[in-house]
């Protein structure tokens, strides 16, 4: 984290050079010159006449700059390095362009699988194993950018150098290395952010859309942002200071997924769902639950009612073992959390309740992995975490959403609310009656309405004719002047 000084020192000498003639064209830019100079114009552009502009001005030729120096290298015959940097491998969102980008012999991709930075240190190199050996599993390209052995980091020139593009899954720099911020990158390094989740929740006063989302200071660096959906779009032209000028909409990439034809086998169900060898996978109803982190009250949003529900879940698998099989699904920092707000008083305790959870005989637990697959063949879920509201539509199955008087949506996601089923999180017979008359009952009063929000919202392939990811592909390599066939 760069010290409040420190971003004077740096604006003092981003103005000199300016003064100087340093910024007078593209082809060239100060080799002192990093994103975290124009992140200090950015912090003071609200501060003085014409800081605005000025910022706009330098953020023009930064990207420019960027632009040139990987065209340059195609026309040197050179491969353009793109590396996507991953802290978790349930935020995996752009597999169609990673593959794109692999079969271009021009390109050169690669994984970088960063540490969360914001965790204990335990709990830190737990994810980062597990996203690693993810990757690396499947056959990726995958490098470390921490070593375990010794504690050090290792740096993007230990690496192969600084890449010419970086793809950037989420947008909180805190949880990343220091390293590994945006603001340490030379000019010479283009970003681009592909969102981990759909954009839908907000806090009561609504700041968060407009602090946190549109107008966050890591958008405003990035030379692309690939939004969701067209209110997204809507939400960066409106509140961002850039006006959308560096967004492209074509659609969600991680939702790829389900514009494709995935054929399950039943041993592929059974592995999914923990269903005995030898049942019909189709003679059990299949429930996902997946809490979010947000439990504590000084939470920048707030949606977690995991507190009020944890032991009812244990509940509900027993009485309904012998109808439903359920994964819990929570989001990735639930485990840290519920340990910083005194849900369980150590991280073995949390353990201990996972254990037991996974000890039912009709149980799973799943966590820095991709879920998908279990979206799709699920029969249902019941949830207080904000995106899966859009992500989940693109399945057409029943959703209960859990409400708590500290919760707040955007516009997406005020839409998305109106495709599913509510009630409160500690309101245990309204979710008993859930899985009663929705799951086991087939009564889906919201299945029209969900039809309707999906066609008018969230489906992306109408419009442009293929995926977001092959989109994003088109969008990269045609602007770069590299082969498309």
């Amino acid at each position: 984290m760069i010290e409040p000084e420190r971003y004077a020192q740096l604006l003092e000498e981003l103005l000199n050079g300016i003064d100087a003639g340093e910024f007078q064209n593209t082809d060239s830019l100060p080799a002192w010159y990093t994103y975290a100079h124009l992140s200090a114009l950015l912090r003071f552009a609200g501060q003085v006449d014409g800081g605005k502009e000025l910022y706009e001005r330098i953020y023009d030729q930064t990207v420019a700059y960027g632009e040139q120096c990987i065209r340059n290298k195609r026309k040197n015959g050179e491969k353009m390095k793109v590396a996507f940097l991953v802290i978790s491998a349930a935020e995996w969102t752009t597999d169609e362009l990673y593959q794109l980008m692999d079969q271009n012999d021009q390109i050169e991709p690669y994984i970088a699988v960063c540490p969360l930075n914001d965790r204990d240190a335990e709990d830190a190199l737990l994810s980062y194993q597990k996203t690693y050996r993810f990757f690396e599993e499947k056959g990726y390209c995958v490098k470390k950018t921490y070593a375990e052995e010794t504690g050090t980091v290792i740096t993007w020139e230990q690496n192969g150098g600084v890449p010419d593009l970086i793809v950037h899954l989420t947008p909180w720099n805190e949880s990343l290395l220091p390293h590994y911020h945006i603001d340490q990158l030379p000019a010479c390094c283009l970003n681009c952010y592909i969102p981990y989740g759909f954009y839908t929740a907000n806090n009561k006063d609504g700041r968060y859309v407009v602090q946190f989302v549109y107008n966050k200071e890591f958008v405003n660096l990035n030379w692309r942002i690939y939004a969701d959906s067209r209110r997204t779009l809507k939400g960066y032209q409106t509140y961002g200071l850039l006006h959308g000028k560096n967004v492209r909409c074509f659609g969600y990439c991680k939702m790829d997924y389900f514009y494709k034809k995935n054929v399950y086998s039943e041993d592929e169900i059974r592995r999914l769902w923990k269903i005995p060898e030898g049942m019909d996978p189709a003679a059990r109803k299949k429930v996902i639950i997946a809490p979010h982190h947000s439990i504590g009250d000084d939470e920048v949003v707030s949606f977690s009612t995991f507190h009020k529900n944890l032991y009812f879940w244990i509940y509900l698998a027993k009485k309904y073992a012998d109808q439903i099989h359920f994964v819990l699904k929570p989001h990735p920092n639930l485990r840290t959390k519920s340990i910083r707000y005194g849900l369980f008083r150590s991280y073995d305790a949390y353990d201990a309740y996972i254990r037991e959870w996974e000890a039912l005989a009709n149980t799973r637990f799943v966590d820095q992995e991709e879920y998908l697959d279990l979206f799709e063949t699920s029969d249902g879920m019941i949830m207080d975490s904000a995106s899966f509201l859009a992500e989940y539509m693109y399945v057409d199955k029943p959703l209960l959403f859990l409400t708590k008087e500290e919760q707040a949506f955007s516009e997406l996601g005020e839409m998305m609310l109106e495709g599913y089923a509510k009630a409160p999180g500690e309101d245990y017979e309204a979710i008993d009656q859930f899985l009663q008359n929705v799951i086991l009952g087939g009564q889906d009063q919201w299945k029209e309405k969900r039809a309707e929000i999906r066609n008018k919202e969230l489906d992306y392939q109408k419009e442009t004719g293929c995926g977001a990811g092959e989109n994003i592909y088109w969008d990269i390599v045609r602007g770069f002047g590299f082969k498309t066939s």
